[in-house]
């Protein structure tokens, strides 16, 4: 009768709970001495069934493995061999096993192999998600529209996805060599400085880190300008910070977007002088702070004499160039400080900051000489009429444009191209 397994051999297997153990025969014939129950377990087939015919086991080999099962057996006395074999259950289920084995020459000639057989079904399952989730993730930041970055905790930047070329001129390797100061102008540099002193500090310290969210600048490589919009995150595990994650999503046609949006709601559309709604909130604030502060402001309403008159002969669109030309002379004659805007119609408001009524009518009487030297074809001159008016205690913005507005009604009466006050 053939050898039984190694009593010590056979103690340790039964110790490894879960394992197939298998003591095999496989010269002269090939016969399994020993299989532990785990077998039926694992494929499918009794103890009893593999030691009854070695073939009930071998069967559930799966063809592309029929080789490598076949070397395995051909082991030779005094070599151990390892091989990942896939096999089907018998109830169909795919099953991934690690095989180990040792081969030894018996008295009596038999060649025998003993070993285990461990599955590896959920292990493999694990490897390809995590194969698959890395390849997933890396098609993300390679083809992602932001860029992605990640920054050790030496402050090196490891790595910058692909998009940094499109948003930003720079191949992945020139970006990931900027200092802070080449990739942000001065402002942001700044802010970016300050929240990873903040950081590595709250990391050095144990406590919770900081994450960042905000609009930044950035150079790009013909010098010109990109904001971006920046999260950085640190990415913490179990509980240490391993390394900084950051996404870089490139905002500059959406600013653009807003900046225009906010320019169409406060001009006005023709002039390009503030449109009403705007040019009372500037007023408003500026009597606000004039009052708290005793400053001096003065009031200019302005109307184009005779407009009416303009649009029946010539047409609107002569008008328009007249309502234009003003406009243009208003703020190349006052101070860079002072507010110009468009009221309605062929009124405008000009604020002078810090200037009292003598000085509001001497500029009143410059811009009523340099508006009658325009001349707009086929209309001829054109003359303004202005009223001034002093912030008085007491006034509002409705009180002292009253008070303007009647100055001009008085310039009017006295014969057009005139200043009142």
């Amino acid at each position: 009768m053939a050898d039984a397994p190694d009593s010590q051999w056979f103690a340790r297997l039964a110790h490894d709970g879960g394992l197939i153990f298998f003591a095999l025969r496989v010269e002269p014939d090939v016969v399994y001495e020993y299989i532990s129950d785990a077998v039926a377990d694992h494929l499918g087939v009794t103890a009893d069934e593999a030691r009854a015919d070695a073939a009930t086991v071998h069967d559930r080999v799966v063809p592309e493995c029929h080789g490598v099962l076949a070397e395995a057996l051909a082991t030779e006395p005094g070599h151990s061999t390892a091989v990942e074999l896939k096999w089907t259950h018998r109830n169909g289920r795919a099953v991934h096993t690690r095989c180990r084995m040792t081969a030894r020459r018996r008295p009596d000639g038999s060649r025998i192999l003993e070993g285990t057989v461990a599955e590896t079904t959920e292990l493999r399952d694990t490897e390809t998600e995590l194969r698959h989730s890395e390849q997933r993730h890396r098609l993300l930041a390679q083809n992602a529209w932001d860029v992605v970055w990640t920054m050790g905790l030496d402050g090196s930047i490891t790595y910058v996805s692909p998009a940094v070329e499109r948003v930003r001129g720079l191949t992945p390797r020139e970006a990931m060599n900027q200092s802070l100061e080449e990739i942000h102008p001065p402002e942001s540099a700044a802010r970016v400085g300050a929240y990873f002193a903040e950081l590595f500090a709250a990391i050095a310290e144990g406590t919770e880190p900081p994450v960042f969210r905000g609009e930044l600048e950035y150079y790009r490589e013909d010098a010109s300008i990109m904001t971006g919009e920046l999260q950085v995150i640190p990415h913490i595990d179990d509980g240490t910070v391993v390394e900084i994650l950051g996404v870089t999503r490139d905002i500059s046609d959406r600013k653009r977007f807003e900046t225009e949006l906010t320019r169409l709601a406060v001009t006005d559309p023709l002039t390009g002088l503030w449109n009403r709604r705007h040019t009372a909130e500037l007023l408003a604030a500026d009597v606000q702070h004039a009052q708290r502060h005793g400053q001096a402001l003065s009031l200019l309403m302005i109307d184009i004499d005779n407009f009416k008159a303009i649009n029946d002969t010539h047409g609107h669109q002569t008008g328009d160039r007249v309502l234009i030309e003003v406009a243009r002379r208003l703020p190349e004659n006052v101070r860079s400080t002072d507010l110009v805007g468009r009221w309605g119609g062929e009124e405008f408001v000009v604020l002078l900051r810090y200037c009292g009524l003598g000085d509001a009518l001497a500029a009143a009487e410059k811009l009523r000489r340099q508006i009658s030297d325009v001349a707009v074809p086929p209309s001829g001159s054109v003359t303004v009429s202005i009223g001034a008016a002093e912030l008085a205690p007491g006034d509002d913005v409705s009180t002292w444009l009253a008070r303007a507005d009647a100055a001009l009604y008085e310039a009017k009466r006295s014969g057009r191209n005139a200043v009142a006050g």
